[in-house]
């Protein structure tokens, strides 16, 4: 069904003191062929029971029909509180339920309509950067990763903050944020290994403080009266009265992590598996360049539903590389989950890397087949074993936005540039706190000749 098996971190055969090790840096490492086969999995890791979950009913059932019995588990809170604080994303029970309520009111008042200009500029912007860097050098070979980084991170601190964030301080949030994501894995073991908790918690917030401070003088601002109120995230928040000063870092450090990073992995891949699949690419460029031509060059959110190959190429990239390999929860009873035995206090762990890549579940599992989101052949496998976005009510708020980012940035992108690959390395990806490439995604560019997006708009208009 596949025409090619992109890279990713294949399971040892043989577990050894190698693979623990390695474990240290992303939990990639933990995994072995059979976890791609078993309804469940146990192991024991420093002393917790860990049971990997891969039954689609046994997950609805942690995540969805039981969940008040399954929170975040205590670890995951940990290893966030030194960015977010008791944001929605640290918190478990009656407060995290008050915190999404109001999260959720703010993301239905940015409404995908409202956000969609700030969506367009931060993409734009993108794109005349890449064009001058095309003025330098013909055949630039670029790192999607880095610049989808700055690409998501523009959108969402536009959509919260009403500014752009760019130069030193977009390179300064980047690292502390890169830096912070390298040291969460260690810390964690290092935690199980009984190292103390508070000078852990002082090492992360060490990482964590650049952005928290970057944001926070932000918020400050806004709060004196320094910045005059205006339409975004923030003002909804401020008006709702629902937070205090430190509160309000909290929800934008929530907002902020949440409305980059993921995104950020999610079309950083998406171009990197079109620079090797090239038909696919024709594919997708054709269907912008009618829409381009379609609309004048101007689509609205609305037209954006047209294109249907393009989001069937971002459905399969989130199936091959979902930005949140790893979901943790907590046993609060004890139980048994398809048939393994995990006790109270127990870690239950939800992959959607390997549910994705399940072999009872896929055909064609580790394949780049964007087809299966087009047909019916799949339908079921959709259905119980897709969940990029998660699962039941923490299943991520800003899915739609994220969707629409990414459409925003491929229409802009594939209509003015080809993307080709680069001889470098294949990205070398690690799971942390989020899917991320120790290397990058690299890729070469070339702007196009003909048709290219203004060739399309003009066509449009002599027609």
């Amino acid at each position: 069904m596949a025409a090619w098996v992109p890279p990713f971190p294949e399971p040892p055969r043989r577990p050894g003191w190698r693979q623990r090790l390695e474990g240290l840096r992303s939990w990639f490492a933990w995994l072995t062929p059979f976890s791609y086969r078993l309804p469940a999995g146990r192991a024991s890791l420093l002393g917790q029971t860990m049971v990997l979950v891969n039954d689609p009913g046994e997950v609805r059932r942690l995540l969805v029909d039981e969940v008040d019995e399954h929170p975040k588990h205590p670890l995951t809170l940990w290893v966030l509180a030194p960015l977010i604080g008791r944001g929605v994303f640290s918190v478990n029970g009656e407060e995290w339920q008050q915190q999404r309520r109001w999260i959720d009111q703010a993301l239905q008042q940015a409404s995908l309509q409202k956000v969609f200009p700030q969506m367009q500029e931060a993409a734009a912007a993108v794109v005349e950067r890449l064009a001058t860097r095309l003025q330098a050098e013909t055949d630039a070979c670029i790192d999607l990763q880095s610049e989808m980084t700055a690409y998501t991170a523009d959108v969402i601190v536009r959509t919260i903050l009403s500014e752009p964030v760019t130069g030193p301080d977009a390179a300064a949030v980047f690292e502390s944020f890169a830096r912070y994501q390298h040291r969460t894995v260690p810390a964690l073991v290092l935690r199980l290994l009984g190292v103390p908790g508070r000078w852990l918690e002082g090492y992360l917030q060490h990482h964590a403080r650049p952005i928290r401070v970057w944001l926070a003088e932000r918020v400050r601002r806004r709060l004196s009266g320094e910045s005059p109120p205006r339409p975004d995230l923030l003002q909804v928040l401020i008006d709702s009265r629902a937070f205090d000063a430190e509160q309000l870092v909290d929800q934008v450090c929530v907002l902020f992590l949440a409305g980059h990073e993921t995104s950020a992995m999610l079309l950083a891949m998406a171009g990197w598996l079109l620079s090797r699949d090239q038909p696919w690419q024709d594919r997708a460029r054709q269907e912008i360049d009618d829409l381009l031509a379609q609309t004048g060059g101007v689509p609205s959110p609305a037209d954006l539903r047209q294109l249907v190959q393009t989001a069937a190429v971002l459905n399969e990239t989130l199936r091959l590389y979902p930005p949140l390999p790893f979901v943790i929860r907590q046993s609060v009873h004890g139980e048994r989950v398809a048939g393994e035995r995990c006790p109270m206090g127990g870690v239950l762990t939800l992959s959607p890397w390997v549910l994705q890549r399940h072999r009872s579940r896929w055909n064609d599992p580790d394949g780049f087949c964007p087809e299966r989101f087009l047909g019916e052949g799949e339908r079921e496998a959709i259905r119980e074993a897709y969940l990029p976005f998660g699962l039941g009510p923490r299943r991520c708020p800003g899915a739609a936005f994220a969707q629409q980012e990414a459409l925003v940035l491929l229409v802009a992108l594939l209509g003015r540039y080809r993307l080709d690959p680069a001889d470098t390395a294949p990205p070398q990806l690690v799971g942390r706190l989020t899917l991320r490439s120790t290397s990058g995604a690299m890729v070469t560019i070339h702007e196009r000749q003909w048709p290219d997006r203004r060739g399309a708009v003009a066509r449009a208009a002599a027609g």
